[in-house]
């Protein structure tokens, strides 16, 4: 401690702003302040002059005019208000028997917004010069326990003043936050303090978190504000393409990524095919990503979480959201039921573009998409509070086939959440979850007559998670799972009443049963370590009937050889049990540099068949690992490290992870997908591998903020019964992916966004050659994913016009886009099926006598696409 106050210190400054002085001690001294905004303007301009003197002589000049006095504590440079020598004095006195054993004492409570009363996910809670600090978790709570003195307790959340409330010294006591949104001053928000300072118990890697407001300023297709296509801007996420939202993550397949509403599971998350997702932004508060490091709560997939929670419900005041665009119209309601205690959220979104399409087709009966989301929230008591959620959204598409007969598809989600909230003391909260999601396929090929094939698949899940605050440096997590699933093949329905065609295509039952825990230590302010256990036993449970069959020696199955193995109800006929470790590290050795290092393995019990590659079809079945499908495993390790520059807000970050994944799926050539009771043997097993390295340099606020990010990364893919042996590109190896995107505030009204997305193309299968059987052309394919299509890139820009003052309730703007700026034509599909007539145009032979020579054609979906949509909000 002494010898950072005998440091020497030059000070050059002339009419510059506190700010710069305090970074000039900071580089020179390799210490950090710590203080609060309220406490100085470091805007202030102030003038200093001062060569090689102690760090106390130059601290009192820069401090002379000011109410302010600093400590030194663990490496940083505490300023707090200059208090009364009585007071100092007092503190100074040491009475035996009580400062000499200091008592262990608890401050606990809840971070909310003040105008809505929206508990706050991730705010930072510090108190001012020590490491001790931590995180509000899911549900806005906080728990600190301390063995010193402490006067102030800080509060800070991005988009939110800088909080700082008084506390009384050493008693256990509970202290709510009431947060004040003030997006002017978010540079005052951090101050190489609080969330920085709290790096060490905040962050873990590959973990990336969007605010849903900033996805309303993105440009979107057709002014569709989309959560889920937003995710394209994070590095290590790729997705196919055009009017798609299937996306990988680190050389994972498709069906490796959970999407959670309010932790309930959606499994097929898209409208319109794939051109838009199922979420409605304004119904979002918060979205966290983890591509690695997985929270040991979490399971069942290889890749990915996307763990969106949904808004509470302003408790204080009725409010209204909602914006009109080119397909489809929104709307939100909120308010208090009960003032303080019982609010409510909901939120409906409907699409009309069956009419519009209607004078392109006639055919088209209906197209539309709809969304629900409904939320109630109950709080009880201080220590009690109930949560009820559900969402239900729709897709349906019907055409006319001839005057009596018309087809069509439809597929529906739904979700609904049940969590209790209760508090044992404080410091052990709990929260106990019920929760239940299903989805349904339909594919009506008679409207009329009510005959459709249906696939779908459900669970229900009881969950119950404790967070126990053991001490300042040690906080424990565990919990308990139960579920049970249920996956439909597909079946058919002739009149509304299921069909047999001689197929045994039952419905599969499944129990899950989990235990998770993980501890987090904090070895000192500059080191913390988390470590985490999942353990997982899949059962799958009659009535079902399985089928064994043996592959001949030429690879092709003997039918004679099948064995059909029936089950009763609840019989428990195949069990699979994994466990899954999760190490990670942070290290910071100075304010400006952390290092990231984990470890973690998953586990993934049900997975997607499919009848095509393209993200034009829903025609998806899920079902579940058993007697003939292992569960995938994938171990995954990361390194990361992050620099934060003298400009507030800067900072770059590098990780490099290496993903291997074991008992991956693929199809045999040629194979029958549905209705199939043999489609097991129809898969093919083996081993990936995904390894890359993510590169971003963000800026996080200011009038001009934003990111650009690159990654370099591979997914190869080697199953023994395909290609041949050889290993061979996954669908999700693009190994170049660059995003940039800019917001650049031009003055209070006008807001001005761009994104730009550059991938190496998607690899696919091409013929290797052709040959004529009976006059026909006939492709050759001697290899997997073999070619690309061809680089991927496109400009989107938006222009968001704010039509009413800040200070006023009611708030509007206007948001002007263009979605693909300078109409790149980026083909989602090659087709080797037409022939070039004499007249320049590509069409598909009608004369197969001629052998007629076939070219490959490109297939694109839209150019640029110009939009507008109103928002409102009060």
């Amino acid at each position: 401690m002494g010898q950072e106050r005998d440091m020497l210190i030059t000070l050059q400054f002339e009419n510059r702003p506190l700010r710069e002085v305090l970074d000039g001690i900071e580089e020179q001294t390799g210490l950090s302040f710590s203080y609060s905004p309220r406490l100085i303007d470091d805007e202030e301009p102030v003038s200093i002059h001062v060569i090689d003197i102690a760090l106390d002589s130059a601290m009192a000049v820069v401090f002379a005019d000011r109410k302010v006095r600093f400590e030194v504590v663990e490496r940083q440079i505490v300023l707090k208000k200059a208090r009364r020598l009585k007071v100092e004095m007092k503190a100074a006195v040491n009475v035996p028997g009580t400062d000499d054993a200091p008592v262990q004492f608890t401050i606990s409570g809840y971070v909310k917004d003040s105008r809505s009363g929206e508990i706050l996910i991730g705010a930072t809670i510090s108190i001012p010069g020590g490491a001790e600090g931590t995180i509000t978790n899911n549900y806005g709570f906080y728990s600190l326990t301390m063995k010193r003195e402490v006067e102030e307790l800080f509060c800070s959340y991005v988009g939110y003043e800088f909080m700082v409330i008084p506390v009384n010294g050493k008693s256990n006591q509970t202290v709510h936050f009431t947060m004040v949104k003030d997006v002017a001053r978010l540079s005052e928000v951090t101050i190489y303090s609080n969330d920085q300072d709290n790096i060490i118990r905040t962050s873990r890697s590959s973990e990336d978190r969007i605010n849903p407001e900033s996805v309303r300023k993105m440009p979107a297709l057709f002014g569709e504000k989309d959560v889920i296509k937003s995710l394209a801007a994070i590095p290590g996420i790729k997705f196919f393409g055009d009017g798609s939202t299937i996306f990988y993550v680190r050389g994972g397949g498709r069906d490796q990524n959970m999407i959670t509403i309010d932790e309930a599971p959606v499994y097929n998350p898209t409208h319109l095919l794939g051109f838009f997702s199922t979420i409605v932004p304004d119904a979002v508060k918060d979205v966290k990503i983890y591509k690695g490091d997985f929270p040991a709560n979490y399971g069942g997939r290889l890749s990915s979480l996307i763990d969106i929670r949904t808004k509470d419900g302003n408790m204080n005041q009725f409010g209204m959201d909602g914006s009109v665009g080119l397909l489809s119209s929104r709307l939100s309601l909120e308010g208090p039921i009960w003032k303080e205690h019982i609010s409510f959220f909901v939120s409906g979104r409907r699409s009309y573009i069956t009419r519009p399409l209607q004078k392109f087709n006639e055919k088209i009966n209906d197209l539309h998409f709809s969304d629900f989301h409904l939320k109630l929230n109950y709080n009880i008591n201080p220590k009690n509070r109930v949560f009820f959620s559900m969402y239900r959204g729709v897709d349906n598409f019907e055409q006319q086939n001839n005057s009596e007969i018309s087809s069509g598809i439809n597929w529906q989600n739904s979700t609904s959440t049940l969590r209790w909230n209760h508090l044992y003391s404080n410091r052990l909260f709990s929260n106990l979850t019920l929760l239940g999601s299903r989805y349904d396929y339909y594919l009506n090929y008679n409207i009329e007559n009510n005959d459709y094939w249906n696939s779908h698949i459900d669970n229900v899940t009881l969950k119950y998670d404790f967070t126990w605050y053991l001490k300042p440096d040690n906080t424990l997590r565990f919990g308990l799972l139960s579920a049970l699933h249920f996956h439909n093949p597909g079946n058919l329905y002739h009149g509304g009443v299921e069909f047999d065609p001689g197929l045994d295509l039952s419905i599969k039952h499944t129990r899950e049963y989990a235990f998770y825990l993980s501890d987090q230590f904090i070895i000192n302010n500059k080191l913390s370590i988390r470590t985490g256990l999942r353990l997982t036993a899949w059962q799958n449970v009659g009535p079902a009937t399985e089928y064994d069959i043996v592959p001949s020696t030429g690879g092709d199955f003997v039918r004679d050889s099948l064995a059909i193995m029936e089950y009763p109800a609840d019989k428990v006929y195949h069990q699979s049990l994994t466990m899954d470790p999760r190490l990670s590290m942070i290290y910071q050795p100075g304010i400006r540099h952390i290092f990231k290092l984990s470890y973690s393995r998953t586990s993934q019990f049900q997975y997607l068949i499919t009848n095509s590659i393209s993200p034009f079809t829903s025609l998806e079945v899920w079902l579940p690992a058993g007697p003939n499908v292992k569960p995938q495993l994938a171990d995954q390790v990361t390194l990361g490290y992050t620099h934060r520059f003298h400009i507030s807000g800067l900072s770059f970050d590098v990780e490099a992870y290496y993903k291997h994944m074991r008992n991956l799926i693929d199809y045999r050539d040629h194979a029958r997908m549905l209705m199939n009771p043999l489609v097991e043997y129809e898969l093919r097993f083996g081993d990936g591998v995904g390894y890359g390295i993510e590169m971003i340099l963000n800026k996080e606020y200011g009038k001009l903020s934003g990111w650009l990010s690159y990654t370099f990364s591979r997914a190869i893919t080697h199953v023994e019964e395909i290609n041949g042996g050889n290993a061979y590109p996954a669908y999700s190896d693009r190994p170049h992916d660059v995003s940039f995107y800019l917001s650049w505030s031009l003055n209070r009204s006008l807001t001005l966004t761009g994104n730009f997305i550059y991938m190496t193309g998607a690899p696919f299968t091409t013929p290797t050659g052709f040959y004529y059987y009976d006059n026909h052309q006939v492709p050759i394919y001697a290899e997997r994913n073999n070619d690309r299509l061809p680089d991927y890139h496109r400009l989107d820009v938006a222009l968001n016009w704010h039509l009413s003052k800040p200070e006023r309730r009611f708030q509007h703007e206007l948001i002007f886009s263009v979605f693909n700026l300078y109409n790149r034509k980026n083909p989602v599909a090659l087709h080797f099926n037409k022939i070039e007539d004499g007249n320049g145009n590509y069409v598909v032979p009608v004369d197969l006598y001629s052998n007629p020579e076939l070219v490959s054609t490109q297939y694109y979906l839209y150019g640029a696409v110009p939009s507008i949509s109103y928002h409102f909000k009060f």
